[in-house]
C-alpha cells in the first residue's frame, strides 16, 4: 500500500561488472510494474556471467505483485546467463519470501558486497 510518504524508489548503478538497483518504499500492485521496468532494463545492462543484485533491504512491504516481478526477473536473468541475487534484511521482504516459499528458490544475501562477490 503505497503512500505519499513511502513511494518506490529504484536507482542503479555498477558495482564492478554487477549491476545493482537499489530498491526503497514499498512493492505493490501498483508499483511492481515500476520495478519490473527497471529489473528489464538491469538484465539489458547486465555482462554475463555478473549478476543483477536487487538491493532490497529498504522495502517497507512487498506483496504477490512484487514476489512475481521478482520471479519473472530470475527467469529472464537465467535466459541471459546473469544470476539474479536479492539483498534483504528487513523482516517485510524475508518474511514475503518466507511465507511464498520463495527463500529456497531465490538467492538472498545479507549484503551488496556479499551478493556482487563471486
Amino acid at each position: 500500500m503505497t503512500s505519499a510518504s513511502d513511494p518506490l524508489r529504484v536507482y542503479q548503478r555498477f558495482e564492478g561488472l554487477a549491476v545493482v538497483l537499489r530498491t526503497t518504499g514499498e512493492i505493490d500492485m501498483s508499483t511492481a510494474p515500476l520495478l519490473a521496468d527497471e529489473l528489464t532494463q538491469a538484465i539489458t545492462a547486465a555482462t554475463a556471467p555478473a549478476p543483477v543484485v536487487a538491493d532490497l533491504s529498504d522495502v517497507t512491504f512487498l506483496s504477490s505483485a512484487g514476489l512475481a516481478v521478482l520471479l519473472d526477473a530470475r527467469e529472464k536473468c537465467t535466459r541471459a546467463g546473469c544470476p539474479l541475487r536479492l539483498v534483504a534484511t528487513g523482516r517485510p521482504v524475508l518474511r514475503s519470501l518466507e511465507v511464498a516459499g520463495l527463500l529456497e528458490l531465490l538467492d538472498v544475501y545479507p549484503t551488496v558486497t556479499d551478493a556482487v562477490t563471486p
